[in-house]
C-alpha cells in the first residue's frame, strides 16, 4: 500500500467540522481483499490494538467495527480505524473517519487529526501495521505504538498551551494555532491575545529578562523587602567554596540563567561537593550562583495577574528498595507508571539517571547498580523539578493570605503577568518573614502540569484563570465575522457589507477575488478567497470586523480558515466549476458551500436567497436564525417567511425594505442605489438586499444600513471595480464585468435588454478549467445578447493548450446561430479590448468580460483616448 496524496485541513472542511486529513491510498495487491480473506487477521489486529474493539463505525454502537471485520470489510477501511486508534492512544480525541473508493485500487481515507505531521505519521504507521498484520508478521507492537505516541507528542500542543486553549473554547473564545509549536491566537483581530505556553502578549520582555537572571531577580526582590536567601555569583570553584564557608553549609549551586532544574545541586555540605557542583553547573555555559540553603520544603506558587491561583509541593523522584532489584531496575519500574511520559506529554516526566542524578546518588554513596535494602527510600535527584520527574501535591488550600500576598508582590516586582514563585518555607500558613522562609526563584512561563494533574490532591483551574486575566469577565475576544459564498455576486456583496461596516467607523478586513484589504489599504492582490486569506484578516491586530468572500475552491482544498462566523451569506447556487475536485453535480456543490451555513454560531444568522431553491435547501442546516433576501416584488417564499415572524430584506413598491417581527422598514429606493444603474441591474439590487440582510443581522441600525447602501458607488470608483463597471466615451459605452459562467451571462443578457443598447460587442474569454460543455453553453448565452464577439483567452490557461478554449467558445457562438463573420479571434486580452473599442460603431455598448482587471482598464483607457483623438482628427479634416 502506498500514499498517493496527503492533504490536511485545519478546522472545518468539506468532510467534518474538526481538523482532518484526507489521504489517497493505493491499496496495490491488497485492493478488493476483504478482512475475511486472511485467516487470523482480525484476531491479530485486535491483539495489537485492543481499543479498536470499542469502535462504533457506521453501526453506531461499541463493537460495530468488529462486526464489520467479521463480516468482511476492505483494508482501506481498516487503515482508517487503525489511524484513529493510534491518534487516540497518543492523546487525541477524534472519532470521525470515512473511506471511499476513488478508482481502481485507490481509496480516499478521511480521519480527524489535530496536526498535519501527526496525521501523516498516523496514516503511514497504520498502513505499515495493517500490511504486516495481514502477512502475519510478529512485531513488538506495544513498543511501536509507544514510539508513535512519543512522536505525536512533538507535534501536539504542550500541556500548558493545550489547557489554555481548552479554557478559551469553554468561553467561546476562538482559538487558532499559529505555528508547529505552542504559539496560539486567542480571539480575533483587535480583540486577540497571543499565547505561547504561559507567556502572553501581556508578558513584558523586560520581566522575562529579569526572571532569567537569578541574581538580578534576587536584588530586585530584596530591595522590595521580599525575603530571599543570601547569594552571590562565584567566579571560580574556590570562590564558590569561600562563599559557602562564609555563610555556612548547606548551600545550593545553580547556573545563573538556568531552567528546568538543569545544573542545580542542593544540600551541598562540604567544600569538595561545592567545587564539584560548581564545575557541573558551569558546564551549562553560564555564570554560577551560590546560595545559602533555606530550611523547609519547596513549593511552587502560581500567580496570575494580581492573585495566587494555585500552589503545589514538588517532591523529588524517589524509589523504595526491595532488597532484590537494582536502582536501574527500580527506576524502570517507576517509569512504567502510565502517568509518566517523555518530555511534558503526560502529567509526570520519565526519570532519567543522567549526570545530575548520578552526582546526587554519589553524594548518598549510591550507584545505579546498587541494590537498596527493603523499604530503603532513595531520592534520585537533588531538585524537585517537574521536567526531571518530580511529583506534585496540590497545597492551594493551605496557603495563608499573607504568603499569597508575598507571592503576588514578588511577581509584580519582576513585572510578570504569569509567574511561578518558588519558595522554601516550613509553614504555608505563615508569612515567609515569620518562619524564616524565602523566595528562591521567580519563573517566567511557568508550567501548569503540576496544577492541572497533580499526583496528589485536586486539580486547580489555572488555565481558566489565565484566560480570565487576558479577557476579563464576559468578553469572548471576537470581532464580527461575515462569510459570503455562492456562484455569482460574492465579491460585490462582500464589498457592500464591508462598506456598511466601515461606515460604523470600524477598520474592516476584507478578502475577495480582487485581493485583501485592511481598512483602506490593499495588502495583497489576487484571487484571495481561501483559508489563508481568512486567517490573514483574522490575525491582523488592527481589524475590528471581517468580511470574507469564501469560494468553493478554497473550501475544497483547504477548508475555511475559521471555526465559525456570525453571519453566512449564500448569494445563489448555479452551474459552475462542475467536474472539478470531485464536484460533479449541483448537489455536490451545495454540500460544499453549505459548510458556511454549518458554522454559523447559534446566535448568528444564515442569509439565504429566497429565489434560489438550492440556497434555500441549506436552511435546515442552520443553527442560528434564517434571514431571507430577494429582488422580487412578489416573492411567495418571502411572504410566508415574514408571516411566520421571520426576517427578510426584499423589494416592495420599488424600495428595498426590511421586515422584522411583523414590522416593515424602508431602506432605499432600488433606482437610487448607485450600484443598480438606475434600477436596471437587478443583480445588484439582489446583492444590496443580501448585504443589507447581513448588516441588519449584525445589529446595525436600519437607518445606518440605508445610508451606507445609498453611498455605495457603482463599479469603477475603487470600491467595486470590475463589477458592472460602466465607462462612458463620447460616442459609446463600455461595461466591464467578471462574469464567466452561464447564470452570470443570463443576468448580463437581461441587463443589456434593459439598457436597450445596439449594437453590443462582447469581449469574451472563459476559464480553461471548466468542462467543455460548460464553456460551449456559456458562449451560447453570450451569443443571445451580442451582435459581435471578440474571442480572447485567459493568461492562465488552467491546463488547456493555446487556442483550445477559444475554439470551444467559437463552437458555442456558432451553435447559438451567431454569424461566423461576427466572430473575431484575438487571444491577447489587452489587444482584444482595444480591437473591440476601436472598431465599434457610434452608440455601441462594449461588454468586456475580463480576467486581469489592470490589463483591461489600461487597454480601455488607451483605446478610448485613441478613438477620441481619431474623432477630433476627422472633425478637423471635415471642417477643413
Amino acid at each position: 500500500m502506498d500514499i498517493v496524496h496527503y492533504r490536511f485541513f485545519q478546522g472545518p472542511n468539506r468532510h467534518t467540522l474538526a481538523s482532518a486529513a484526507e489521504v489517497l491510498v493505493d491499496l496495490g495487491p491488497l485492493a478488493n481483499r476483504p478482512t475475511t480473506d486472511q485467516e487470523g487477521f482480525s484476531r491479530r489486529l485486535l491483539q495489537a490494538l485492543p481499543g479498536i474493539a470499542r469502535h462504533h463505525c457506521s453501526r453506531g454502537y461499541a463493537g460495530g467495527f468488529v462486526e464489520r471485520l467479521q463480516e468482511g470489510t476492505y483494508l482501506g477501511h481498516v487503515v482508517e480505524h487503525v489511524a484513529l486508534e493510534l491518534l487516540y492512544l497518543g492523546g487525541e480525541g477524534g472519532v470521525y473517519g470515512k473511506t471511499r473508493s476513488v478508482s481502481g485500487g485507490t481509496v480516499r481515507v478521511v480521519f480527524e487529526t489535530e496536526t498535519e505531521p501527526g496525521g501523516r505519521d498516523a496514516i503511514a504507521t497504520a498502513i505499515r501495521l495493517v500490511e504486516r498484520l495481514w502477512h502475519g508478521q510478529e512485531e513488538a507492537w506495544a513498543r511501536q505504538i509507544d514510539e508513535f505516541a512519543d512522536r505525536l507528542a512533538d507535534f501536539r500542543l504542550g500541556p500548558s498551551t493545550l489547557a489554555i486553549c481548552h479554557a478559551a473554547r469553554q468561553r467561546q473564545i476562538p482559538v487558532e494555532r499559529l505555528d508547529g509549536k505552542n504559539m496560539v491566537r486567542l480571539g480575533q483581530g483587535v480583540h486577540q491575545h497571543r499565547v505561547m505556553a504561559t507567556t502572553t502578549d501581556q508578558t513584558p520582555v523586560t520581566a522575562i529578562e529579569i526572571a532569567q537572571d537569578k541574581m538580578l531577580t534576587k536584588s530586585i526582590l530584596e530591595r522590595q523587602g521580599i525575603m530571599v536567601p543570601p547569594g552571590a555569583v562565584a567566579s571560580s570553584a574556590e570562590d564558590a567554596a569561600a562563599w559557602a564557608e562564609r555563610w555556612g553549609f548547606p548551600v545550593v549551586i545553580k547556573p545563573l540563567a538556568g531552567h528546568h532544574g538543569q545544573g542545580v545541586a542542593t544540600h551541598l555540605t562540604s567544600a569538595t561537593e561545592v567545587r564539584r557542583a560548581f564545575d557541573f553547573a558551569g558546564s551549562y555555559g553560564q555564570p554560577v550562583l551560590v546560595e545559602k540553603e533555606v530550611p523547609g520544603s519547596t513549593y511552587r506558587l502560581l500567580v496570575v495577574g494580581r492573585r495566587l491561583v494555585a500552589a503545589s509541593e514538588r517532591m523529588a523522584p524517589a524509589v523504595t528498595g526491595d532488597g532484590r532489584h537494582t536502582l536501574w531496575e527500580l527506576v524502570e519500574a517507576l517509569n512504567r507508571d502510565p502517568r509518566r511520559g517523555r518530555g511534558h506529554a503526560k502529567s509526570m516526566t520519565r526519570v532519567e539517571l543522567d549526570g545530575p542524578a548520578l552526582m546526587f546518588l554519589s553524594q548518598q554513596g549510591m550507584v545505579p547498580t546498587a541494590v537498596p535494602a527493603p523499604s530503603q527510600r532513595v531520592v534520585l535527584r537533588s531538585s524537585a523539578n517537574m521536567s526531571t520527574g518530580a511529583m506534585a501535591r496540590d497545597v492551594t488550600d493551605r496557603v495563608s493570605p499573607a504568603l499569597a500576598f508575598e507571592a503576588v508582590r514578588a511577581a509584580q516586582a519582576v513585572g510578570l503577568d504569569i509567574a511561578g514563585i518558588d519558595v522554601v518555607t516550613s509553614d504555608l500558613a505563615a508569612s515567609l518573614k515569620d518562619v524564616g522562609g524565602a523566595v528562591i526563584e521567580v519563573n517566567a512561563a511557568p508550567g501548569l502540569r503540576m496544577h492541572l494533574d497533580p499526583a496528589e490532591g485536586k486539580s486547580q483551574p489555572v488555565a481558566e484563570a489565565i484566560v480570565d486575566n487576558l479577557f476579563g469577565p464576559g468578553h469572548d475576544g471576537r470581532i464580527p465575522v461575515v462569510a459570503v459564498t455562492g456562484t455569482n455576486g460574492k465579491t460585490t456583496v462582500t464589498r457592500m457589507i464591508g462598506h456598511i461596516l466601515s461606515r460604523q467607523h470600524r477598520i474592516v478586513g476584507m478578502a475577495t477575488t480582487d485581493g485583501i484589504t485592511i481598512g483602506e489599504v490593499t495588502v495583497c492582490e489576487g484571487d484571495l478567497t481561501g483559508p489563508w486569506s481568512a486567517r490573514l484578516v483574522l490575525n491582523d491586530p488592527t481589524v475590528e470586523a471581517a468580511v470574507l468572500e469564501t469560494a468553493r475552491g478554497g473550501m475544497i482544498l483547504g477548508g475555511l480558515g475559521f471555526d465559525d462566523c456570525d453571519v453566512a451569506v449564500v448569494t445563489n447556487i448555479g452551474s459552475d466549476h462542475l467536474g472539478q475536485d470531485g464536484i460533479d453535480t449541483l448537489e455536490d456543490l451545495v454540500h460544499v458551500k453549505s459548510l458556511l451555513v454549518d458554522v454559523v454560531r447559534p446566535a448568528g444568522a444564515a442569509v439565504l436567497n429566497a429565489e434560489d431553491l438550492w440556497a434555500m435547501s441549506m436552511a435546515s442546516r442552520a443553527r442560528g436564525k434564517i434571514v431571507l433576501f430577494s429582488a422580487r416584488e412578489d416573492s411567495p417564499i418571502i411572504s410566508r417567511h415574514t408571516a411566520a415572524g421571520g426576517e427578510a430584506v426584499y423589494v416592495k413598491r420599488g424600495n428595498l425594505v426590511f421586515t422584522q417581527a411583523g414590522k416593515t422598514f424602508r431602506l432605499v429606493g432600488t433606482r437610487v442605489l448607485p450600484a443598480s444603474l438606475g434600477g436596471m441591474a437587478t443583480m445588484n439590487v439582489a446583492n444590496a438586499a443580501a448585504a443589507a440582510a447581513a448588516a441588519l443581522a449584525l445589529g446595525i441600525p436600519v437607518r445606518q444600513v440605508a445610508k451606507a447602501l445609498a453611498s455605495f458607488p457603482p463599479g469603477g470608483e475603487g470600491m467595486n471595480r470590475g463589477r458592472l463597471e460602466m465607462l462612458s466615451g463620447e460616442d459609446l459605452k463600455v461595461l466591464i464585468d467578471y462574469g464567466h459562467n452561464q447564470p452570470a451571462m443570463a443576468e448580463l443578457a437581461a441587463l443589456c435588454r434593459r439598457l436597450k443598447a445596439r449594437p453590443i460587442i462582447t469581449v469574451l474569454g472563459l476559464p480553461g478549467d471548466r468542462r467543455d460543455q460548460d464553456l460551449i453553453e456559456t458562449a451560447s448565452q453570450v451569443a443571445r445578447f451580442s451582435q459581435r464577439v471578440v474571442v480572447r483567452e485567459d493568461h492562465d490557461l488552467r491546463g488547456r493548450q493555446p487556442g483550445e478554449v477559444a475554439e470551444l467558445i467559437q463552437r458555442g457562438l456558432v451553435a447559438a446561430q451567431m454569424d461566423p463573420a461576427a466572430i473575431e479571434i484575438e487571444l491577447d486580452e489587452g489587444a482584444s479590448v482595444r480591437q473591440a473599442i476601436l472598431t465599434s460603431p457610434p452608440g455601441a455598448l462594449v461588454v468586456i468580460l475580463y480576467e486581469q482587471y489592470r490589463t483591461v482598464r489600461n487597454a480601455c483607457h488607451d483605446a478610448m483616448n485613441l478613438r477620441h483623438h481619431c474623432q477630433i482628427q476627422q472633425e478637423i479634416h471635415a471642417s477643413g
